[in-house]
């Protein structure tokens, strides 16, 4: 997890470009018109790890997990029909993953690893149970569940050791494309016949993509916990907040 041989960088505000490109994205996606049931737009935090192994299998002690911005938004659309319970989801995500920590040697060093990635995310969602709601003023709360998946690549990383900051594009264990896989539940609530507002959780875990070997004997992988709200907004022909399920 340590570079050598890399030059000392100093961040700027171009470290922050990335996110604001992902947002202009997500924004411009959903002003797009399409035959999607509905839009989603996310946003939340995350808590992360990186599962980290050396040559020899030892972990690095003192580190811990960090908080950092997640961002989706995509198209959501039922398989069969307007009021079915099954939805498949395909869209965009963006997220800062890291960890902290102070090294165990006797120059107690401070240690930070931060990582932006950005990738499609691919999901499944399923509506379980509505309580309450009535025909004249739509569907009452919903919990659903949700599993995705969600290839991504990093597009801006730092590690900052004892005051020194290095840029992680390069270094092996970070600069491939890592494979996620998600699993989580939420909550829905119609506020009007088109639109909705969302509160949920995920958790992921991020591994190297299969068919990707490692350069060495090292290992990194990652494990996210994040809770997010946002908004689906359904398209003219969309009867969702008006089912009664």
């Amino acid at each position: 997890m340590v570079p050598t041989g890399l030059a000392f960088r100093h961040p700027t505000t171009k470290y922050m470009k990335g996110a604001y490109t992902t947002l202009l994205v997500l924004f411009l996606l959903g002003a797009i018109r399409t035959n999607a049931q509905q839009m989603y737009l996310h946003v939340g935090a995350n808590r992360s790890e990186f599962l980290y192994k050396d040559a020899q299998g030892a972990t690095i002690e003192g580190l811990h997990p960090d908080v950092g911005i997640a961002l989706a938004g995509g198209l959501r659309r039922s398989f069969r029909s307007m009021v079915s319970k099954w939805f498949y989801t395909v869209g965009l995500i963006y997220a800062r993953y890291g960890m902290r920590g102070t090294s165990n040697d006797p120059y107690r060093n401070y240690l930070e690893w931060r990582t932006d990635h950005l990738g499609a995310d691919l999901g499944v969602e399923s509506d379980l149970v509505t309580l309450g709601g009535s025909k004249k003023n739509g569907k009452g709360p919903t919990l659903f569940a949700r599993l995705s998946t969600s290839p991504q690549i990093m597009i801006k990383g730092a590690q900052t050791i004892g005051g020194e900051v290095y840029d992680l594009r390069g270094v092996e264990q970070f600069d491939a494309p890592f494979l996620f896989l998600n699993g989580g539940f939420g909550v829905n609530y119609c506020v009007s016949n088109r639109t909705a507002v969302v509160v949920d959780y995920v958790f992921g875990h991020g591994m190297r993509f299969p068919g990707v070997t490692w350069p060495d004997d090292e290992r990194l992988a990652f494990r996210t916990h994040t809770v997010r709200i946002g908004i689906l907004v359904g398209s003219a022909n969309c009867r969702y907040c008006l089912s009664s399920l």
